[in-house]
């Protein structure tokens, strides 16, 4: 049998978090590892996301998300731009981060 943890290669992930004693906020959150040098300095999308040091990664709280224009294009942008600030300061491709409009068939 194989066994492999995910933390054992580089990856960025996304997800939605409904929020626990600790972090009492749902939210979606967004991180880098292993966590590149500089990435809380990154400027991500939409304004009202942000660098959490106490949780070590990026932060869209739910009712920011749900009071944007268009909750789903907050999400997608936080969800873009923190990879892309990722995959950049980790050296990654940059032909890996396709153009949304693409990707929805704008």
């Amino acid at each position: 049998m194989i066994a492999r943890k995910s933390e054992d290669a580089e990856q960025i992930c996304a997800g939605f978090w409904p929020g626990n004693a600790a972090f009492p906020e749902p939210a979606f959150y967004s991180y880098t590892y292993p966590k590149p040098d500089g990435i809380e300095a990154e400027r991500i999308t939409p304004a009202t996301a942000s660098w959490d040091p106490k949780l070590g990664e990026f932060v869209l709280l739910y009712h920011e998300a749900r009071k944007a224009a268009s909750p789903r294009d907050a999400m997608l942008d936080f969800c873009e731009s923190t990879f892309a600030a990722g995959a950049r300061l980790r050296g990654w491709d940059p032909g890996l981060v396709a153009e949304r409009s693409r990707d929805r068939g704008d």
